[in-house]
């Protein structure tokens, strides 16, 4: 399982902002709920962001637990007192929690009403969306995401191809990869830092079974 902290988080200008903020929410203890989300929807750095704020709090003693909103939904579904328990908790991590906005189920209900319980005791809850911000923006459809997005917003921005490259320069050297032609290919046509860092995982993986294919030829 991939480890997610801030020593392997890439600073660049898309996400410095949202660090700051991010830093500031688990460091005020005013500051009770927090949504991430990102102008492009989905794999540019949500859930690697949240899990490292966690790895801060969790380091200072803060109780921290972490769902992906399908996974606390079939799990609440199953264990009528999960919910309680997490009302307690120190730190609640919610990754995609716009999976249950179109699952209005007495689950799902409970659910948002756990966090609002949440709220009321002071506990913290970080939570990701994975909508576009440009599409919340226009118009925030949902009557939950109202209320998510009444508290702190940690939005991540836009990737420029500088940003890309940067965060290519550092996994390569952390992959064991030279520069070329194709990594400047991987540069230009992904579509997302997720989709950028598994090319470039791919491409040592390729590398290193033709260095292995060389050795055994030789």
């Amino acid at each position: 399982m991939k480890d997610f902290n801030f020593s392997n988080f890439v600073t660049a200008d898309y996400n410095y902002s949202a660090i700051d903020i991010g830093r500031k929410f688990i460091a005020d203890p005013k500051l009770v709920q927090m949504v991430i989300d990102s102008h492009s929807g989905n794999g540019d750095g949500m859930t690697h962001l949240m899990m490292s704020l966690a790895d801060e709090l969790h380091s200072t003693g803060v109780k921290v637990v972490t769902y992906s909103a399908e996974r606390l939904l079939r799990a609440a579904a199953s264990d009528a007192d999960l919910l309680g328990q997490l009302q307690g908790i120190d730190c609640l991590l919610l990754d995609d929690i716009n999976f249950l906005f179109d699952k209005p189920t007495a689950v799902s209900e409970d659910i948002f009403n756990m966090l609002v319980a949440r709220n009321s005791a002071g506990k913290k809850t970080i939570c990701t969306v994975a909508i576009a911000a440009d599409d919340i923006d226009s118009s925030i459809h949902n009557p939950y995401l109202g209320s998510l997005y009444s508290a702190t917003v940690c939005r991540l921005g836009t990737p420029t191809r500088a940003d890309k490259f940067r965060i290519a320069i550092v996994r390569i050297k952390s992959l064991g990869i030279s520069f070329d032609t194709s990594v400047e290919e991987m540069i230009e046509q992904a579509g997302n830092i997720r989709e950028l860092e598994g090319n470039l995982t791919r491409c040592a993986a390729l590398q290193n079974i033709q260095r292995y294919a060389q050795t055994v030829a030789v």
